[in-house]
């Protein structure tokens, strides 16, 4: 069996593109040791080897193959017209931005004909899964749910020492504790909603627990964001940080008070999983990621945010018992599994 991988988007594609992509083509060939895999290698990006994996250039050609794609976009091998397709999230699609050269008209969905042609897809986790099926009416059977692993052991962020949280928490929090926000700069980290829930935490808990946003700075954040940040009654207390260098970063969010992510993107929450390996609570929407091993709120309701956020302080053993449920979590999630589900899925192509 021969399997041509478009593995462009592990080396120039989003952060879940990459996390997702090289973890997986790290341990497919060990799933798939009858095959000989095809890696596209356009870049330098330190693509995975092994014995049965061969580099090919940009749009290669491999005859008599199987068409693997880590992305929607099928322009790289455009003389194949299905195949399988690995998609991390549509948010481009459900979240997409007016421009004002479209003069009021709709944006191509360069996705739906992809999806539609495609043999199967692949996804991995089942947020993603309802959204592809309520916006392109894909039948649930033709797309399969492989779930995720964790960061690779030397990337994983480990809880913090006493002595660096109390330092972190001088640094970053004025002396007082504080919330990290993970942001991407794009409509789905829901931010407008979270500083209005900020608000209500601050009336309903005394404790003065600062809301950090992790990244990027406030000037590059969407207008709507801009003016929810203006607009707060605590903005003195909502910070907008800078671009941390990984050791800081892992400082920032180990010696959190709680990670918030109440995000509505269809990508999987990766801050779920550095929260988990760090040892800190988290709140998310996504229960069927997280269950039990954070505090669930409804991304659309501030008031929902705002009580997970008031639980999550006034309340020491649920965010203790937070952490300890996440730390069995992390069993759940193992990118071994992740491989011998998508090779069950290649072979059935």
């Amino acid at each position: 069996m021969r399997v041509a991988v478009n593995s462009i988007p592990v080396i120039c594609g989003s952060q879940n593109d990459q996390m997702f992509g090289y973890n997986l083509l790290n341990h497919l060939p060990g799933a798939m040791p009858e095959s000989t895999l095809f890696y596209e290698q356009d870049h330098e990006g330190g693509l995975p080897s092994a014995p049965n994996v061969q580099p090919i250039a940009y749009r290669g050609d491999v005859a008599d193959s199987i068409y693997f794609s880590l992305y929607g976009n099928v322009d790289y091998f455009p003389e194949l017209h299905s195949g399988v397709i690995a998609l991390n999230d549509i948010d481009e699609q459900v979240f997409a931005v007016p421009k004002w050269w479209r003069f009021g008209r709709e944006p191509q969905d360069y996705l739906k004909e992809a999806l539609q042609n495609a043999t199967a897809l692949i996804v991995p986790h089942t947020t993603l899964r309802q959204a592809i099926i309520d916006r392109y009416s894909i039948p649930s059977t033709k797309i399969h749910l492989v779930g995720h692993g964790l960061p690779p052991t030397d990337q994983q962020i480990t809880p913090a020492d006493s002595v660096t949280r109390r330092i972190t928490k001088e640094v970053y929090g004025n002396e007082h504790s504080y919330f990290l926000a993970p942001a991407t700069r794009h409509p789905s980290d829901n931010l407008e909603r979270l500083f209005a829930a900020y608000d209500l935490f601050r009336q309903r808990c005394q404790e003065p627990v600062r809301l950090l946003v992790e990244q990027p700075e406030l000037g590059k954040h969407p207008k709507l964001v801009k003016k929810a940040w203006k607009q707060a009654q605590q903005k003195q207390d909502i910070v907008f940080l800078p671009v941390l260098s990984q050791a800081e970063r892992r400082k920032v969010v180990s010696s959190a008070r709680a990670i918030l992510h109440p995000s509505l993107s269809t990508a999987f929450p990766l801050p779920v999983l550095d929260a988990w390996t760090a040892e800190v609570p988290v709140l998310g929407t996504d229960n069927k990621v997280m269950q039990g091993a954070g505090a669930l709120v409804q991304g659309t309701d501030v008031k929902s945010i705002a009580e997970g956020m008031v639980a999550l302080v006034t309340t020491p053993f649920l965010a203790s018992g937070l952490v300890e449920n996440g730390k069995r979590r992390r069993a759940d999630f193992s990118w071994e599994d992740v491989a011998q589900r998508v090779a069950e899925v290649l072979r059935s192509v």
